[in-house]
């Protein structure tokens, strides 16, 4: 392709079809709102439950604390993790 190829009208349209206008990426709509609010929720819920999985506040035995620990130090990082995603904006 031409330079004068990407510069033409039909592509500029094509690639605003494809990938939305400027404008459209800088609003805030009632999807991405919601999507906002659940991600956070999520993380919370994510580090929440860890965490109480860790000081054992559901009261499992000692026999399977080891299965505690586990969970409770994934769900940690895991939130931490969705809490890096949606920070740096990566989160889709």
């Amino acid at each position: 392709m031409k330079r004068s190829d990407y510069e033409s009208e039909e592509f500029r349209k094509y690639r605003e079809n494809i990938h939305g206008s400027e404008s459209e990426k800088n609003t805030v709509t009632p999807n991405k709102a919601m999507r906002a609010i659940f991600s956070i929720i999520m993380i919370i819920v994510y580090v929440g439950v860890g965490v109480l999985l860790l000081i054992n506040f559901f009261g499992w035995t000692e026999s399977i604390a080891w299965i505690r620990w586990i969970i409770g130090i994934v769900l940690i990082i895991y939130g931490a993790y969705r809490a890096y995603r949606y920070i740096a904006g990566i989160d889709s």
